[in-house]
């Protein structure tokens, strides 16, 4: 049993992570294909002030969802004939457009071509995002309902924080130290460096701000694939950084993007959102029960 204590607006929230038997075994149980892209957060208990909360365990896939899985998704759809909700759930790349100037290979080439196939969607809609858990949980009851059945549903602000955190006491990032490089100097997720030769002392104020050179950092790539960098403790990949995540609270992403700056990426980030972006992408949570 592992305690640790993560910040929820004011309050300061103490979660106790527990793995227990049955939660192993269930995980042995399911098909590979979800046992193999989903990991295992232990229940546990979170006080948030004087309040706490229980959370039954869940699991959450791996990776953000990448491009080949939603274009599955958007071609199931097609098929169906579902029109509506293929015009709700479709990708809108020139969202591109928003992010950098010069942009027509994303634009052209991010979602569709065969390099970026395990990249993380980006330029989808809450909606879709709700369609496409939909989607998977209808696939999963059809393909592996023998012995359980399956709900899929974007996390809860706070259940993705519990999984961030992964059973260690407060951190700002989900590998557990407060820097974003490693010993050796690496980088440990895809975030918008900022460097000293873009710092300035404002002399007037003797405050420090970036010199902007545009929406983005020339030469700097964007998204990185799913499973880039080292995940945490749980098996999760990119909780900081490369994609902004949707949660269940319409409007916000949580965890930083490929364009937030370091401190934006730490596991308490939030990013607002109104609509689609390049920044913002998704990855569901997998409740399973047995029949």
């Amino acid at each position: 049993m592992t305690r640790f204590f993560f910040v929820i607006g004011c309050f300061v929230a103490t979660v106790t992570l527990s793995n227990s038997v049955s939660d192993k075994k269930e995980i042995y149980e399911l098909p590979k294909t979800v046992r193999s892209n989903y990991a295992l957060v232990p229940a546990g208990m979170a006080y948030v002030g004087s309040d706490s909360m229980a959370l039954t365990h869940f699991y959450l896939l791996k990776t953000e969802v990448d491009n080949l899985s939603y274009r599955e998704f958007l071609s199931d759809l097609k098929k169906s004939g579902n029109q509506v909700d293929f015009s709700v759930a479709n990708v809108d790349s020139a969202k591109w457009k928003s992010a950098f100037a010069y942009c027509d290979p994303y634009v052209n080439y991010y979602f569709s071509h065969p390099a970026y196939e395990r990249y993380p969607v980006v330029n989808v809609s809450y909606e879709g995002a709700q369609l496409y858990c939909k989607w998977l949980a209808e696939k999963f009851n059809l393909l592996y309902s023998h012995e359980f059945t399956y709900e899929v549903r974007l996390p809860s602000r706070v259940e993705w924080l519990y999984a961030a955190e992964s059973g260690m006491r407060k951190t700002p990032y989900t590998w557990g130290g407060p820097y974003l490089r490693n010993s050796r100097g690496c980088e440990l997720c895809n975030f918008r460096w900022v460097g000293d030769e873009r710092i300035t002392d404002d002399t007037v104020t003797h405050t420090f701000s970036a010199v902007s050179k545009g929406g983005w950092l020339p030469g700097v790539d964007v998204t990185a694939p799913v499973e880039s960098y080292y995940p945490n403790e749980l098996g999760l990949y990119n909780m900081n950084g490369n994609v902004a995540e949707m949660v269940s609270e319409q409007g916000m992403a949580v965890g930083g993007s490929w364009h937030s700056t370091g401190y934006d990426v730490r596991n308490e980030s939030i990013m607002n959102y109104t609509q689609a972006s390049p920044l913002v992408g998704f990855r569901p949570l997998l409740i399973v029960k047995r029949k």
